[in-house]
């Protein structure tokens, strides 16, 4: 679509800035892991820019125009390991909110788990349910699935009018005379490459 096109529709230059966004937040999940004692000091801010990203993943392909909802990151999270061509339910049932999202050598993680973990993080460390811990090697699983994920997404944008309706809905407000996240994906996909392109090269291995 971007290399067809010189002109761009707002819900195209929406989505373009959308995947610049999540592309710029997993890049600076990477320079925190890859630093000088990414494990264990750098870990726990990492994983929170992560569910900032999962947010707003979730906010697109729910269809959310309110400032804040917790369905978002419960949905993000669901999302990056369940794309689909159709869209998902805007809220997840007990099972899928329970349900093993990511098992590493050490610890397995529910949807609730990830969700535990990031207002653990993000709230100084105090947060209401506790998680039952972390181990180096959780943010190493999601690249692919990020990948993987996009890949779906980019295409159903193309094809789902549901999905697209829902991405007009959400809502996302661009930081002001920032139009990095825009230009650069238009960049990636002049050259050729494909939606997951962006994520694949990730590497979060401590």
């Amino acid at each position: 679509m971007a290399q067809a096109n010189t002109i761009f529709t707002p819900l195209e230059v929406k989505a373009f800035y959308l995947f610049g966004l999540l592309d710029d937040i997993c890049q600076s999940v990477q320079s925190l892991v890859k630093a000088k004692n990414g494990w264990p000091e750098k870990y726990l801010p990492a994983l929170s820019l992560f569910a900032s990203a999962v947010d707003l993943l979730g906010r697109c392909v729910r269809g959310d125009s309110s400032a804040h909802s917790k369905e978002n990151l419960r949905v993000g999270f669901w999302y990056l390991f369940n794309a689909a061509p159709t869209p998902p339910a805007r809220k997840l049932n007990s099972a899928q909110a329970m349900s093993i999202l990511v098992r590493t050598p050490f610890l397995s993680y529910t949807v609730l788990d990830l969700v535990a973990l990031r207002n653990y993080c993000t709230h100084g460390q105090a947060a209401m349910s506790t998680p039952s811990g972390i181990d180096n090697q959780l943010l190493v699983q999601f690249p692919k699935h990020i990948g993987d994920s996009m890949e779906v997404y980019w295409s159903a944008l193309q094809a789902n009018d549901d999905y697209c309706q829902r991405l007009g809905l959400a809502r996302v407000d661009p930081f002001a005379n920032r139009a990095d996240p825009l230009t650069k994906t238009l960049r990636y996909f002049s050259q050729g490459l494909a939606a997951g392109d962006l994520f694949y090269g990730l590497n979060w291995s401590i």
